[in-house]
């Protein structure tokens, strides 16, 4: 996925591990990724971006516990490795929140944030779905 194509990705059910909250959210993820591109290309006051964004934050954090929690009950093998992962995509995220913060032209952040979501999915419909490969046949 490159140059515009994050923007008119779309959530696929083919993306889905079979865990109801962890799909949920990875679902919620591709609504907020193109709402938040829109807020940024709108010039949308900047107040409501950073608030925005902070709850973007919070949410990822829990999103990733939820999903440790889930290769942790699967036995996911590589799940120390997914962990780190994690960890850069949330380091990653707080770098591009705070150039938002500090961003005299919202628009300006645009490839920052483009560049953050399109890491972002990619993580989900890439290294995710290795976790689909070991979940049980009754929550596939």
């Amino acid at each position: 996925m490159s140059g515009n194509a994050l923007w008119q990705y779309r959530w696929s059910d083919e993306f889905a591990l079979g865990d109801s909250l962890v799909d949920g959210q990875h679902r919620a993820f591709f609504e907020e990724a193109a709402a938040l591109r829109a807020a940024l290309a709108s010039d949308e006051p900047k107040d409501e971006i950073v608030a925005y964004c902070s709850t973007f934050i919070a949410n990822l954090r829990a999103h990733f516990a939820d999903e440790e929690r889930l290769m942790q009950r699967i036995g996911f093998p590589a799940l120390a490795i997914h962990r780190q992962e994690h960890e850069r995509l949330l380091a990653r995220t707080e770098e591009v929140v705070a150039e938002i913060h500090a961003a005299d032209c919202l628009i300006d952040c645009l490839l920052g944030v483009h560049s953050l979501m399109e890491a972002l999915v990619e993580h989900v419909t890439n290294q995710d779905m290795r976790i689909k490969t070991f979940m049980p046949r009754q929550c596939a």
